[in-house]
């Protein structure tokens, strides 16, 4: 179950994609069919690169964003539901209800703090996780990747869940996301999970390359 629970809370490391929805749409367009971006990835215990991700927008409407992520050289992709908010509602793996909370809280300023909560079952075994946390802006920054230089705002997040079914021990989750709303996207993002508070992953991941539609 906590292999389960990594698996799920580091989705991005692989299959996450994250079409943003800018604070202020009308000055970006918002997210728009065809929109790609390319992020690397990085294992930050080991140092060593993990499979890079490749997410497309195949589909806009007023309630929702559909976007397909892929690693480069394989010929298999993912689908991933997100309301406008930029929270997952569900996958080929996991449904969340409400959602899970992963999005942004637009309009953003230094400061701002919102609290979730939400359950996610697992399509494949019937597992259902229930996990709270809170969000904070804690800064603007600019920031730096190959794909350019952004101007972001940082975003903490922390959350802990457990297994209802199973015994409920506690598995803790640290985010840092680096949200650009020129792009609708993060540009960077770590993230760093415990269970019985001993460090289980730590991984990273940053834009590489981006085209927008």
């Amino acid at each position: 179950m906590a292999r389960l629970w990594v698996v799920m809370c580091l989705g991005t490391a692989v299959l996450w994609p994250f079409a943003l929805w800018a604070q202020s749409p009308g000055e970006s367009g918002g997210s728009r069919v065809g929109d790609r971006f390319t992020y690397s990835t990085k294992d930050e215990i080991t140092g060593e690169p993990k499979e890079g991700l490749v997410v497309i927008v195949t589909e806009v409407s007023d309630k929702e964003i559909v976007t397909s992520a892929s690693t480069p050289g394989r010929n298999t992709s993912q689908i991933v539901v997100l309301d406008r908010d930029l929270n997952r509602i569900e996958d080929a793996t996991w449904k969340f209800k409400p959602n899970n909370a992963q999005g942004i809280r637009p309009p953003l300023a230094v400061g701002k703090t919102w609290r979730f909560e939400y359950d996610s079952r697992n399509a494949q075994n019937g597992a259902v996780f229930r996990t709270t946390g809170v969000s904070k802006v804690v800064a603007q920054e600019t920031v730096t990747t190959p794909a350019g230089t952004f101007d972001t705002f940082k975003i903490e997040r922390h959350q802990s869940g457990y297994n209802t079914i199973a015994q409920p021990r506690i598995t803790e989750t640290d985010i840092v996301t680096w949200y650009a709303p020129k792009i609708n996207r993060w540009v960077r993002r770590t993230f760093v999970t415990r269970f019985d508070k001993r460090i289980r992953s730590s991984t990273s991941e940053e834009l590489a390359e981006y085209h927008r539609k």
